[in-house]
């Protein structure tokens, strides 16, 4: 089953026509994801590049053989330099026991577009998993949401001792805390047969004194160990020397990259859209690292690193970038090109807001003379188990109803509850009240006409007064029904927990501890690669 993506809660108008208006937005992108030339035009441009691909598959090997990956990812691997292959890739910032379930979805799109890509006919074709070690912002990160046994929302959080400055995901180590983070999940989640192998499968990813990037890829690797999806962790400084050109040019042409999204940002702003990115001129598009990610200013030929004693020259900070690139790293704006300065992006699988801020990239992408990838979207999901699937059926409702607040998820389900004797009462009178009115009206008018306004102030106040009591009536009929109350914010809890898509707030291990494998495989079948709508999963029951 699957529902529309415009039926999805605060969809913006670009994402909407990116779906479903492309030729409103076509000037921003390269090429429309459901057009099959959109890929085989890219596939040919990534080709013909120049790209060090024996020493790039030499580096993932490494990486990827660290986090315990099997013989299919290292055929990946191999195609990249034997092959020439191309990549659909993906990425996300390393969360907690993987993060919320879109890090998933990101992955399982990627493996699957890849897959698709390959029996069409573009040659090989691998997925890449791009793990964002250099973010900062930790309070993303450190920890996840899920539901305990009393379907209560809780959460499980990991503070980080370093908390404090913007230091890079790359730096952190697990503290031993992360034990007593993983005791916690046990104990909020329901004894089954699958979850002892679960939680020991979390603890060897999840080692103290690990760092936080290598136990994220070791987890991921082993829920994708079939199917061959590369991980890469950019903050190895082989891979910043290998793409060091970009810091380069962003250094020697003062900032490219903002000039060309600013550029971008305005067409969005005159075609009635809004820029995803904020930018701000004056700053560079990368951090300068040494313990902390430091934002670098330009004004004419002086740059200024934050926290720096002395302003540098454009030469001196150039030089840098050519010794030690490692230093350097993209922010959210150059990232992209980055990583295309690495792999042989054909596609990039990427959620409504990479949608958006792509719109901002292909300019971008021509100042620094590569050719921007194919915007996938990424597979959007919701889960729905059998408890919420029998309340959905009790209701006679269906999951958008859901995508709400829940007092008026009550207040609907409410109207339903009253009786229908009652609530055709309740109708007759009102169009009594109405008809009484129009004919009343039409007297008090024919005598005195300056009275119309104090009577439609009049009627104004009735239907207030109406509408307050049909509301009263319809509390009524969910206060004598107390489980009804109770099953309706459970299921808006496990279905839109928070005021957001269940996809944003839950973790994958809940899950997998109440069903095992077969929920990766029941995942797997369904996500239509084929279907751009939001899909549904059901488990034990049938959705609606």
């Amino acid at each position: 089953m699957a529902i529309s993506i415009k039926h999805l809660p605060h969809l913006s108008p670009l994402v909407h026509d990116y779906y479903y208006d492309f030729g409103k937005v076509q000037e921003f992108y390269n090429g429309d994801f459901r057009d099959p030339a959109a890929f085989e035009r890219q596939a040919r441009s990534v080709r013909s590049r120049s790209l060090p691909r024996q020493d790039l598959a030499a580096i993932l090997a490494e990486q990827n053989a660290n986090y315990g990956c099997g013989p299919e990812t290292l055929g990946q691997v191999e195609k990249i330099a034997r092959d020439r292959a191309g990549a659909v890739v993906t990425g996300q910032q390393v969360g907690l026991f993987s993060g919320p379930l879109y890090t998933i979805y990101k992955a399982l799109t990627a493996v699957k577009l890849a897959e698709d890509l390959g029996r069409r006919g573009l040659g090989s074709i691998v997925p890449v998993f791009w793990l964002a070690s250099d973010d900062h912002d930790l309070a993303e990160i450190d920890h996840i949401a899920l539901l305990d046994q009393g379907s209560r929302l809780s959460e499980v959080r990991c503070p980080m001792p370093s908390a404090g400055g913007n230091v890079p995901a790359s730096s952190l180590v697990l503290p031993r805390d992360i034990v007593d983070c993983v005791r916690r999940v046990e104990d909020l989640t329901p004894d089954t047969e699958f979850k002892a192998d679960v939680i020991g499968w979390l603890s060897e990813a999840y080692e103290p004194g690990r760092t936080y990037v290598e136990a994220f890829a070791r987890w991921m690797t082993r829920l994708f160990k079939s199917r061959g999806l590369i991980f890469i962790d950019a903050s190895e400084p082989r891979l910043r020397e290998m793409a060091k050109d970009v810091f380069h040019q962003e250094i020697s042409e003062d900032s490219p990259s903002t000039r060309r999204a600013g550029e971008a940002s305005e067409r969005l702003r005159q075609a009635g859209y809004s820029a995803q990115i904020p930018l701000h001129e004056g700053i560079l598009n990368i951090f300068y690292t040494d313990t902390e990610r430091r934002p670098i200013r330009w004004k004419g030929g002086l740059l200024s690193i934050k926290g720096a004693a002395a302003p540098v020259r454009k030469e001196e900070l150039m030089a840098r970038a050519e010794e030690k690139p490692s230093a350097f790293s993209p922010n959210v704006l150059l990232r992209p090109v980055y990583e295309d300065a690495l792999l042989p992006t054909v596609a990039y699988v990427g959620g409504h807001a990479e949608i958006s801020y792509f719109a901002q990239l292909k300019g971008v992408y021509e100042a620094f003379g590569r050719p921007m990838p194919v915007i996938y979207p990424r597979k959007s999901v919701t889960i729905v188990e059998n408890k919420v699937a029998q309340t959905l059926r009790k209701y006679g409702l269906e999951i958008r109803d859901l995508w709400t607040q829940p007092e008026g998820l009550i207040a609907k389900v409410a109207k339903n509850q009253v009786p229908d004797d009652l609530e055709k009462a309740m109708s007759r009178a009102r169009g009594d009240l109405e008809e009484n009115l129009a004919s009343l009206q039409a007297k008090i008018v024919a005598f005195e006409p300056t009275l119309k306004g104090s009577l439609d102030l009049a009627r104004g106040k009735m239907d207030l007064q109406w509408k307050f009591l049909e509301k009263k009536v319809r509390q009524a009929a969910v206060k004598r029904d107390e489980t009804a109350g109770r099953q309706l914010r459970k299921a808006a809890d496990n279905i839109y927990p928070n005021q957001r898509l269940q996809e944003r707030v839950f973790n994958i291990v809940p899950y997998l501890i109440k069903y095992g494998d077969v929920f990766l495989e029941k995942l797997d079948q369904a996500v239509d690669i084929g279907n751009p709508d939001h899909q549904i999963l059901a488990l034990g029951g049938e959705a609606r």
